[in-house]
């Protein structure tokens, strides 16, 4: 939802301050940074394998502990 907002306030305050309103270009300014902050700030576990499993198919997950040291 906070995406879809921003995404939202972005694209109205770009393509209006285009058009010359100051405000709806700082609101547009307002809403990259707070999206792009908030792409980078988000916690997302690391993909390290995708695949897709069909019908009759077994998919086994095997994990080690890491080795100290």
């Amino acid at each position: 939802m906070y995406d879809v907002v921003l995404r939202r306030l972005f694209t109205a305050g770009w393509r209006r301050g285009r058009s010359g309103s100051r405000t709806w270009m700082v609101v547009a300014s307002v809403a990259a940074g707070l999206r792009l902050l908030h792409r980078v700030t988000r916690s997302r576990d690391d993909v390290v394998y995708r695949t897709r499993v069909l019908d009759g198919e077994r998919f086994e997950i095997v994990t080690k502990a890491p080795v100290k040291g």
